[in-house]
């Protein structure tokens, strides 16, 4: 216990404070803090990024996660590998990221009822180093904030990822590597809905704030001059997908979305909304009709959008270029015959689990404790990289393939 005490001792107040040698101009992060609790004690690295710790539920019918609120972890003797494990991540040396800034920008609307918080990153220097995006189960992104912006005329991805409670900067690794290769890329964290009856409504309601997202951006007097309005993207991730093909003029038929959590077709949340006796056909039917295309928008990307049976139409009605990446071989999309329009990338050796971040090492334990599904951490954090890089070079390639 003494030598615990002594590294506790030496990296503690970690999580955000700079500490380091100036004259090597070199900071590091240490996220360690130590529990003691009768005779036992627990690492925990994340703390106060995420103070509660969250768990992902799992459909077992369309693997799409929702992100909710988790028992606090048991005070337990830590194993010797899960302890260096954590001692090695805490102490990576931020000075790798250093190209990176990541800042945020609240969005209130008329009515104050839907407050959005947007997280833009994109190439700079200096600012705060932090680890954005992490919390107990996934890993962040080391990223300088409010770092000065070190490009002009920046092309801008609107990001808007996950399902009906996913965390905020759950997509970071998406953004941060949009945001390497050259763009301002922001993420949507819309609120997350307290209950089904709420939660109906998100269908409509995220591709709207992904357009008053692009308000926003394009009247503050500052992220306006740094950006490139003719070139204009969305990326969206499971219900952020569904988001950015009605941005891209794609059409729900609402009759078949009223039905999707019907036998023999469960549709994504389908447990969710029957465990709270909510039916699809309570969302706001008009407003579900409305078009949501935003014609400032070039083209879209969508990640495994949830009902994309519900599209009429699909590949006929979006009006601007849309590339459907499809993820994984369970619950494969429908193949579709492209167009000048639309297109689909299939990656079957890939998995839904890996639109989110790679796992820390407790990620896997903290899961199966709490009783959701280890898998979503994936095979490896080797193989999930690999992913996220065939995805991002995918995404990457198509935008600059859009003129």
């Amino acid at each position: 216990m003494s030598a615990v005490v002594g590294f506790s001792k030496m990296f503690q107040n970690c999580l955000g404070f700079e500490r380091g040698f100036r004259r090597l101009k070199m900071r590091w992060f240490f996220m360690f803090q130590k529990r003691v609790f009768f005779g036992a004690f627990q690492i925990s690295c994340m703390e106060s990024i995420a103070p509660t710790s969250r768990r992902y539920h799992t459909s077992k019918v369309n693997h799409f996660f929702q992100f909710g609120t988790m028992k606090n972890l048991k005070a337990r003797p830590m194993k010797s590998a899960i302890f260096f494990s954590f001692f090695i991540a805490c102490a990576t040396p931020s000075f790798a990221e250093q190209s990176l800034g990541v800042t945020s920008i609240a969005v209130t609307d008329e009515a104050q009822t839907r407050p959005l918080n947007l997280s833009l990153w994109y190439p700079g220097s200096g600012g705060t180093q932090e680890d954005a995006g992490a919390n107990a189960v996934f890993t962040g992104v080391i990223a300088g904030r409010d770092a000065m912006v070190t490009e002009d005329r920046l092309p801008v991805v609107f990001v808007s990822h996950g399902g009906l409670r996913s965390a905020e900067d759950s997509g970071a690794w998406l953004t941060a590597g949009l945001a390497r290769a050259g763009y301002l890329a922001v993420e949507v964290n819309s609120p997350r809905p307290t209950n089904a009856a709420t939660a109906v409504d998100e269908i409509w309601h995220r591709p709207n704030d992904v357009s008053r997202s692009v308000d926003a951006i394009l009247r503050d007097p500052v992220w306006s001059e740094h950006i490139n309005k003719d070139r204009i993207f969305v990326v969206g991730f499971a219900l952020g997908g569904t988001a950015a093909l009605e941005l891209a003029g794609g059409n729900l038929d609402l009759q078949s979305y009223n039905l999707s959590c019907d036998e023999p077709a469960q549709g994504p949340d389908c447990a969710w909304y029957q465990s709270q006796d909510v039916a699809l056909s309570a969302v706001d039917q008009i407003e579900l009709a409305k078009p949501r295309r935003d014609t400032r928008i070039s083209s879209v990307v969508a990640i495994s959008p949830e009902y994309y049976d519900v599209f009429s139409g699909r590949q006929s009605s979006v009006e601007a270029p849309t590339l459907v990446v499809d993820l994984g071989h369970d619950n494969a999309l429908p193949s579709v015959t492209p167009t000048d329009l639309f297109t689909q990338a299939p990656f079957r050796d890939a998995s839904v689990f890996d639109g989110f971040q790679t796992c820390t090492p407790a990620g896997p334990e903290i899961l199966a404790d709490d009783g959701g599904d280890p898998a979503l951490c994936g095979a490896s954090t080797e193989a999930r990289q690999q992913a996220h890089d065939a995805i991002l070079n995918k995404i990457k390639g198509f935008f600059e393939g859009v003129q």
